[in-house]
């Protein structure tokens, strides 16, 4: 019988004791589960994807198990949330902010782009698909107040598709067609996917920085990628 070869890199075995090496705290992947309230499908699919996501390299491997530095993650996935957020909706969207910061009904109606908090509080007791459940609640005199931290919000509108308020795009609807429509940027990822066909994001996202005044993260520039690629013509 052939011994076993080791842990595959990219299979989590599951553990909850974050460790610190170094001075920085680490995070396993069960780790993440748990402190950000992300499946476990989400988190490889993430890590899968990682050439085209950015998501940051294993920070060290503890016992077969991978983990990331947990600052760097959490940045990172803000980040990304922010990004597919914006990219998915045709309101504006108030995406500024502390991630981690609780917010009432009227906020996160500014934060997903309701006309106002009406929308919010419908969703409270009758929630569509995705819509997160209140991180905690503010016991007031005659009523409970729902709260949320932002990065539940932006999660939720970055995976929210086709549902009318802040949400994909409808037929006939006023608004881009498509992420990035018109933008300059998705223009030059065209022209750089259109010269070198077989680049993989992580090998055209640098050439991309160069030609525009402002840096932009790597989350934007994949979420540009990604629609030059789906949209290569308007």
């Amino acid at each position: 019988m052939t011994a076993p070869s080791g842990p595959d890199p990219d299979q989590e075995q599951e553990t909850t004791v974050p460790r610190k090496v170094d001075g920085r705290l680490l995070h396993s992947r069960a780790d993440l589960r748990q402190l950000h309230g992300i499946s476990e499908p989400t988190l490889q699919n993430l890590w899968t994807d990682r050439e085209n996501n950015g998501h940051p390299p294993v920070a060290d491997t503890i016992g077969g198990v991978m983990h990331w530095d947990a600052n760097v993650w959490a940045t990172w996935h803000y980040e990304l949330q922010r990004q597919r957020a914006a990219a998915s909706t045709t309101n504006p969207p108030k995406l500024d902010g502390d991630p981690e910061e609780m917010v009432g009904p009227a906020e996160a109606a500014k934060i997903c782009g309701f006309a106002d908090s009406a929308t919010v509080s419908h969703y409270v007791n009758n929630p569509p698909q995705g819509w997160p459940a209140p991180d905690d609640w503010d016991e007031l005199p005659t009523r409970r107040r729902p709260k949320w931290k932002r990065w539940r919000l932006w999660q939720y509108l970055a995976d929210r598709k086709g549902r009318g308020h802040a949400g994909g795009r409808t037929a006939g609807r006023k608004g881009l067609a498509y992420p990035y429509q018109g933008d300059e940027r998705l223009t030059l990822a065209r022209q750089a996917i259109a010269a070198n066909p077989k680049a993989t994001n992580a090998e055209l996202i640098p050439q991309l920085q160069e030609l525009t005044e402002k840096t932009y993260s790597r989350p934007t520039w994949n979420n540009i990628l990604k629609s030059a690629r789906e949209h290569p013509e308007e």
